[in-house]
């Protein structure tokens, strides 16, 4: 659990401007009380850390913005990990490392937290295949911040994902519900940063349109997603929506055009290195064109 360390900081700074702990004590403090605060057995006051900065010729607000700047490094770094775990598919060392961090100071903060719980969550229901608990996590992780008149992006994440399991446990017509609410209401947000949540939508529905058998509309969707990463060079999903256009077209028995889409999914997933989802393609895609599986939308795509 590494956090930013005021001693650390004090230590690095004093031994780049070379100076000895006696030395900058001298005329502020002992050398015993310098040395427990680089090891972090004691906190100087506001007007000894005041002392100590203006000795190590830097202002006192440095150590705290220092403190900031780690902070916001060590989140994004940890949230990057955490995501890139769920799009692996990697549930097992996911539900590992949101134990681990949700004990982390950094991460008690309301949006932070909301995180957190959001992804533990996530693998309460596919590590422990408990549903019913999974909902309940999502809803209390939703309300941690959901309190104003449109819903943030990490909220509209938190609906994608409770759509995405609900389609995933059989309730269709309120998956599709809040699929359909949850692109509504990202219009209403003034100004998106994340596009893939639109991608993450757009997707979702248009798999829970293909289970329920309405190949039209989800392939409109695919369509719509597809011009979506072309326009705005995401590849990230592009492979996912080229996959189920080609479910959606062979369902619809254009098998020629399906094939074409089936290859172009295996091309970007090959870019990708995505081993899991290619060989699900090429499983899928033979099946598909052969007519020998009833449900046409791959259930390990996109779970997050």
């Amino acid at each position: 659990m590494k956090m930013f360390s005021l001693g650390q900081a004090i230590r690095e700074l004093r031994q780049k401007m070379g100076l000895s702990q006696k030395e900058l004590a001298s005329g502020i403090c002992n050398q015993a009380q310098i040395s427990n605060i680089e090891k972090n057995n004691y906190t100087p006051s506001a007007m000894l850390l005041n002392q100590i900065s203006t000795k190590l010729g830097v202002d006192m607000n440095y150590f705290f913005e220092m403190q900031e700047s780690y902070k916001i490094e060590y989140i994004s770094n940890s949230k990057k990990y955490i995501r890139q775990l769920v799009r692996n598919r990697d549930y097992e060392n996911l539900y590992f490392t949101i134990l681990s961090e949700k004990k982390h100071p950094y991460y008690q903060e309301k949006e932070n937290l909301q995180f957190i719980l959001w992804h533990e969550a996530i693998c309460i229901h596919y590590v422990k295949n408990n549903s019913k608990l999974a909902f309940e996590m999502l809803d209390e992780a939703l309300h941690i911040t959901n309190n104003k008149r449109y819903y943030t992006e990490q909220e509209m994440e938190i609906l994608n994902s409770i759509a995405v399991i609900k389609r995933e446990t059989g309730f269709f017509e309120e998956s599709e519900q809040l699929f359909r609410k949850a692109l509504k209401k990202l219009c209403e947000i003034p100004k998106i940063t994340n596009h893939l949540i639109e991608l993450k939508l757009l997707f979702g529905l248009a798999q829970l349109l293909t289970d329920i058998e309405n190949y039209e509309e989800s392939l409109h969707y695919c369509e719509k997603g597809i011009k979506i990463c072309n326009q705005a060079e995401i590849l990230s999903i592009l492979g996912e929506f080229l996959y189920q256009r080609g479910v959606n077209l062979a369902r619809l028995g254009n098998c020629e055009e399906a094939r074409k889409s089936f290859e172009q999914s295996i091309h970007i997933f090959e870019i990708q290195n995505n081993t899991f989802l290619l060989e699900s393609v090429k499983e899928n895609q033979a099946a598909l064109l052969g007519e020998k599986i009833k449900n046409g939308s791959a259930q390990e795509f996109l779970r997050e």
